[in-house]
């Protein structure tokens, strides 16, 4: 009988020690996975602003208006003719306003439909032609205060009418970011340069360190690189080089909070000088940011 109980005792603490460790190694897991909020030092960022009194304008599609919850919406608006906003299940659009939520909890969102789509079945791929939307998303942006504007829906080419809206939009404070450079064309399910390599130096082009399914390789062409592989996406489509505009837009409500005289040119140049090297990407980082947004009116205060 004793011989029973030590054989149990013996089999109980392997028990315990077997739960511990594996315990241990998902804790361990769990740590080890990059957190977009710290990597980006957005929690430190934190203690300067959380984005009040901005707003950021998404240009995009699929925003779920009605069940706006956390109230972060404002100024809803479709630039599609015969296209509302529209009341639908989340997907793109609601997860590239719910990333800039993420970072810039206090700021306002204004939801741009820019996607012309085929009003049969909704698909967003019957119609491409959207560039002209986009266009006139950066002026309807700029119009009503917004600090940033993103797009992230495919890559359009240079064209003398962008270069005009992004000059009107820097004389209203108003940065555009975009999830690719012009250069890039989709074409046949990948992208492949264009005939021109001109890149307006207004807009910030925003990449992903590490895209599942895309080559890791460094494009000089892009001004700066988020890592987001630690958002559990809530919705359809939620990985992807469309991840970048938002997170940068977050952080440019941050900077713009605490320093609203900030030009486009100083947003960009601040957030490209304060960006840290990894592997040679340039990573975002949103403290040293705002701390260089407040040295900025530092500086012109004193």
């Amino acid at each position: 009988m004793y011989r029973v109980q030590q054989i149990l005792s013996i089999l109980l603490i392997g028990f315990i020690f077997l739960i511990n460790d594996l315990y241990g190694q998902e804790k361990n897991n769990n740590e080890s996975q990059i957190n977009f909020i710290k990597y980006h030092n957005i929690d430190k960022a934190w203690r300067f602003s959380k984005g009040q009194n901005v707003k950021v304008a998404i240009l995009d599609w699929m925003f779920n208006i009605k069940s706006d919850s956390s109230n972060k919406y404002i100024n809803p608006t479709s630039l599609v003719p015969g296209q509302d906003i529209g009341v639908y299940d989340p997907w793109h659009g609601e997860w590239m306003a719910e990333i800039v939520h993420q970072i810039a909890p206090d700021c306002k969102i204004i939801p741009v439909r820019t996607r012309p789509v085929s009003t049969k079945n909704d698909n967003p791929f019957v119609d491409r032609p959207y560039e002209k939307y986009i266009i006139e998303g950066i002026k309807f942006a700029a119009d009503h205060g917004a600090v940033a504007v993103t797009n992230s829906m495919d890559p359009f080419k240079q064209s003398e009418k962008l270069d005009e809206t992004i000059k009107y939009a820097e004389k209203k404070g108003t940065v555009f970011i975009d999830v690719h450079p012009e250069y890039l064309r989709y074409i046949d399910s990948s992208y492949v340069l264009s005939d021109s390599t001109h890149l307006n130096d207004l807009i910030i082009h925003s990449g992903i360190v590490s895209v599942p399914a895309h080559p890791r390789k460094i494009d000089p062409l892009r001004d700066i690189y988020t890592w987001p592989y630690d958002i559990n996406p809530k919705f359809k489509d939620g990985w992807g080089y469309s991840n970048g505009p938002p997170i940068v837009a977050g952080v440019v409500a941050l900077m713009k909070s605490v320093n609203n005289n900030l030009t486009v040119s100083e947003i960009k140049k601040i957030i490209v000088e304060t960006s840290r090297n990894e592997n040679g990407f340039k990573v975002l980082d949103a403290e040293a940011a705002v701390k260089a947004a407040l040295k900025n009116i530092y500086q012109l205060t004193y």
